[in-house]
């Protein structure tokens, strides 16, 4: 059997120790009783930190200024007329230049006159009464009537047939009175005073005369034999 030489065993020693020394220089030692590492689990060197999340406020959006509106109070109606006259009321008396009797009915804002002499001249008329005055005319216009309120007084002019007439006459109190009676072909007028004196004109058939007593509470008179019913004129009466 053939036996090493020296100079080959020590190549072999040589070779042994570069070996040894190039790992270590590696960082690869390895020795037979160290065990190999156990590798860590992937992050547990790492310390986790909840996850916070900062929340925003809602947007606020600013609404547009509501719209302003003027609104204008409701129209109101104008206020109804005033007579200036207590609510009914009947003046009467004679003009003063003549002798026609005048009687003026007021109610609200009506009103209604008589002018007659008690013998053959008559006028029956309507109108308005308002702010203390009165305003009338006959049917066919040819007869008018203006007056106004002084000091309780009703003072005016009363035109028959373009003829003016003054008058200022007051409060006609009961039993004073104005009335009308129709029956056919026949017209009554009577102004009764508050002292109880009537005048009047009877028309039938085309002729006038003085009118008979009227006693108010029988309803009428008796004219030419026929009985006349009277009803009694207010500022609303209106005639035919």
């Amino acid at each position: 059997m053939a036996q090493r030489g020296p100079l080959v065993t020590a190549v072999v020693v040589v070779g042994g120790l570069v070996g040894l020394m190039t790992a270590n220089a590696a960082g690869g030692l390895v020795t037979a009783s160290s065990p190999s590492p156990t590798p860590s689990p992937a992050g547990a060197t790492q310390t986790e930190q909840p996850t916070t999340t900062t929340e925003q406020p809602p947007a606020t959006t600013t609404p547009p200024p509501a719209k302003t509106t003027t609104e204008k109070p409701p129209t109101q109606p104008p206020p109804p007329a005033t007579s200036g006259f207590p609510a009914e009321v009947l003046y009467a008396g004679k003009t003063v230049d003549s002798p026609l009797w005048v009687a003026v009915a007021v109610k609200g804002t009506d009103s209604s006159a008589y002018i007659c002499d008690g013998e053959a001249v008559e006028s029956w008329m309507t109108g308005t009464a308002t702010n203390g005055t009165v305003d009338l005319k006959s049917k066919d216009g040819a007869n008018t009537l203006t007056a106004k309120l002084n000091n309780g007084m009703l003072a005016g002019t009363v035109s028959i047939a373009g003829q003016p007439h003054d008058f200022n006459v007051g409060v006609a109190k009961p039993p004073a009175g104005l009335y009308r009676g129709q029956d056919g072909q026949t017209t009554v007028g009577w102004i009764i005073l508050s002292n109880g004196q009537q005048v009047g004109i009877a028309r039938s058939g085309g002729k006038e005369a003085s009118a008979p007593p009227l006693n108010p509470a029988n309803g009428g008179a008796m004219v030419n034999g026929t009985f006349v019913p009277a009803e009694k004129v207010t500022g609303e009466t209106r005639f035919g």
